[in-house]
């Protein structure tokens, strides 16, 4: 009764860390997503919006949203100088502080609008620009990324992170046969599905081969566990890092919120 108490609870703990992972993945590209419509919005920018590849892997996904990253940054750099040089460091440097209050706010788009006359693009985007660039998204996503180099987390195809409770436990037995025959009869299939499925070599890994792959020889009550805790270690690792996007972004629209209802 313990142990399969144990093992239900391990296919729980796995079954929350896959979903927080895969939320971590959209939070990174929602984010950037409304990052990236403010931009081409206020400061005329022609950024593509991006959509998960959930056939691709989690790292696969994420050096794509690092080149985007840096493409956005390109293009907020020459924007920041500018408002920088208009304003002057004190005022640039009150916009940019990440702790700055509603009231501050609306008191430093009142000393923008000398700068800038009250007109509209004129204030909103340099302000975007500024707040994005200053939040060093490329450089927040780099660093997860290489926190979890090492980690077979990032092999996951981003697809089957959401699953459910028997998903995860048909996973669970496909990882860990019981006899050598099952475990030859599991190998087989998963090559040929892959040559079938994918002639090109694709380094995403189903859930069901991630545990095969990384916890190869433990019983499978032992593998629930190590594949949870190796889970939740990354989600540790991601969920800041989204954060940190988040609140970027949020204090940009709401500085943009600012802007735009002073006008009305």
């Amino acid at each position: 009764m313990l142990g399969k108490f144990g093992a239900q609870k391990g296919e729980e703990r796995l079954l929350n860390a896959s979903r927080n992972l895969y939320d971590c993945v959209y939070m990174f590209v929602s984010s950037t997503n409304i990052a990236f419509r403010m931009l081409n919005q206020f400061l005329g920018t022609d950024l593509a919006i991006i959509t998960v590849r959930e056939n691709l892997s989690i790292k696969e996904n994420l050096q794509l949203l690092m080149s985007a990253l840096k493409e956005m940054q390109e293009k907020v750099e020459a924007k920041d100088q500018d408002i920088k040089q208009k304003v002057g460091l004190p005022l640039y440097s009150s916009i940019v502080l990440p702790s700055t209050s509603t009231n501050e706010k609306i008191k430093l788009i009142k000393d923008l609008y000398g700068k800038y006359k009250g007109v509209i693009d004129n204030i909103s985007g340099p302000v975007s620009a500024a707040l994005l660039k200053n939040g060093n998204l490329p450089e927040i996503l780099d660093a997860a990324i290489r926190d979890l180099t090492s980690s077979p987390v990032l092999s996951l195809r981003v697809g089957d992170l959401l699953m459910t409770n028997e998903e995860i436990a048909k996973a669970l037995s496909d990882a860990c046969p019981t006899s050598s025959h099952a475990a030859a009869a599991a190998i087989a299939t998963a090559t040929r599905t892959r040559t079938q499925s994918q002639p090109v070599i694709n380094t995403a890994f189903s859930l069901t081969n991630f545990m095969r792959v990384a916890f190869k020889g433990q019983p499978p009550s032992k593998t629930v566990e190590l594949a949870a805790s190796t889970l939740e270690d990354a989600v540790k690792i991601l969920k800041p890092a989204c954060e940190k996007f988040q609140r970027t972004v949020k204090t940009a629209e709401e500085y943009i919120t600012l802007i735009v209802d002073k006008l009305q």
